[in-house]
């Protein structure tokens, strides 16, 4: 299975929010993520239908190691 990795760098201003790097299938839906400053991918049960790229910004990562 193929996956695109995108890394979030939405600049929140004075809120102190950290951006993580989300994982998406085929489909481009939300099946996972990666904590910002760790490597570990943590995968849903199911697909996310909650995740939003609306207002978000986001850069893609070509190779993730």
């Amino acid at each position: 299975m193929s996956y695109t990795y995108l890394k979030e760098i939405t600049d929140w201003g004075e809120q102190k929010v950290k951006n993580h790097t989300y994982i998406f299938n085929e489909k481009n839906q939300n099946v996972g993520y990666i904590i910002s400053g760790t490597k570990e991918e943590l995968f849903y049960n199911k697909p996310s239908k909650l995740f939003s790229k609306a207002r978000r910004k986001f850069v893609e990562v070509k190779q993730w190691a």
